[in-house]
């Protein structure tokens, strides 16, 4: 059967990774304690709906229908599960591929695959009236775990493979982009930052009342709808949502870090009388591309103590895993509204005593890494570190940034 044709790329950033354990809960579906979910959420209630249409009549014949979880190297400590399904529509002869992907510490994708048991592994796909891992509506489709070196090792030609499967691994190919300067760059810089204590502001059930936050702040209601609907309700052409913050050692304070500091809330961010050694900048940084717009770039810094980013961090040692991003929306004339995005930002810490061994940038790590890591020192100013970033990288983001940054 001839694989090549017209194509629907449905897509989604929202991605979970959990496994069946506890999954039996009130108003959720029973599911075997030992498999392995990841978990694609599409907020558009008639996608959706097409979706869970198209898994109820996957083709039973492997040539026309397919499903598979993918975990590829993204960098020597990155990893990126990608998950998704296809299908061919007999009738019109058009291929509809479905797929998330995840981008995380390879220590946790491996924590999450080593709970793999005799149960297998399967791709749930939540509805708007869901929308988290065993949501209220969701339906589920068993599929083989495969890891892979490379995406070019998943598209060797072999006379084996179905061509269900050949379509969908080459709908993991489609979403690739091989240099950050392939596409434009939008910076979002929001009104104001800080870093805040597990749980502030939220309400007792949220999932994130255990992990601290580095907060953004938008007083322009519309710039903060924007970069929401951008977490919560991707487009189609929506890629490479992923987000870091690093923890970066400063000589000086900035100019601007009274300033900075006065917006803080919590006595983690009001210190300074810290000697100059003792100076950090927590700069959070959110990326996500669009094919139609190109990159978006949501970043943010605190300037504050060690010491104080030690107690943020609860242990003083620092759990180096993964930290909620929190964005608010702040209208004139009344309170915060605190909205906890379902996005995980990995910690680096760049502090002599706590650094890890290993350069921050390799050629073969992902693009939107890459960015990340380049915009947060160029705000942090650590011109060392940039040293062995890519020079055009360095200079797209430098034109970006704005004047006051």
């Amino acid at each position: 059967m001839h694989t090549e044709g017209i194509y629907d790329d449905l897509t989604t950033n929202l991605v979970s990774l959990g496994t069946g354990k506890g999954a039996a809960g009130a108003g959720r579906t029973a599911l075997p304690p030992g498999l392995l979910v990841v978990g694609l959420f599409f907020s558009d209630r008639k996608l959706f709906q097409r979706i869970e249409r198209g898994l109820t009549h996957l083709p039973s014949d492997p040539k026309r229908g397919a499903a598979e979880i993918v975990v590829l190297p993204a960098g020597p400590d990155l990893a990126r599960v990608c998950a998704g399904f296809a299908w061919l529509d007999p009738d019109t002869a058009r291929w509809t591929v479905v797929m998330g992907e995840s981008l995380a510490p390879r220590t946790d994708i491996d924590l999450w695959a080593a709970d793999v048991g005799e149960a297998g592994a399967a791709i749930s796909v939540d509805g708007p009236r869901g929308l988290r891992l065993f949501g209220s509506s969701f339906t589920a489709l068993r599929a083989p775990l495969t890891i892979a070196d490379s995406v070019d090792a998943l598209l060797v030609p072999d006379p084996a493979m179905s061509d269900a499967l050949r379509v969908l691994r080459g709908g993991i190919s489609r979403r690739r982009i091989a240099r950050v300067a392939d596409a434009p760059l939008r910076v979002i810089v929001p009104t104001s930052t800080s870093l805040n204590e597990p749980g502030a502001g939220l309400p007792p059930d949220d999932p994130a009342l255990a992990l601290p936050q580095f907060r953004f702040v938008f007083a322009e209601a519309e710039e903060f709808k924007r970069v929401r609907g951008a977490m919560e309700e991707p487009a189609p052409d929506t890629h490479d949502l992923y987000g870091e913050v690093l923890i970066v050692p400063i000589e000086t304070p900035s100019i601007d870090t009274e300033d900075t500091e006065s917006r803080a809330q919590g006595d983690a961010d009001s210190h300074t009388d810290a000697p100059p050694a003792d100076r950090v900048a927590v700069v959070a940084v959110l990326a996500w591309r669009r094919e139609s717009s190109g990159w978006s770039l949501l970043l943010g810094a605190v300037r504050t103590a060690s010491t104080n980013v030690d107690r943020w961090l609860d242990d003083g040692t620092g759990d180096l895993r993964t930290r909620v991003l929190l964005v608010t929306a702040k209208k004139s004339g009344s309170q915060e509204q605190p909205v906890a995005i379902d996005v995980l930002s990995r910690v680096t810490d760049l502090r002599p005593d706590m650094r890890e061994e290993g350069p921050l940038f390799v050629p073969d790590a992902e693009p939107v890494a890459t960015l990340t890591r380049t915009a947060a020192l160029i705000v942090a100013q650590d011109a060392a570190a940039l040293a062995d970033a890519p020079p055009d990288i360095v200079a797209l983001v430098r034109e970006q940034l704005p004047a006051e940054s």
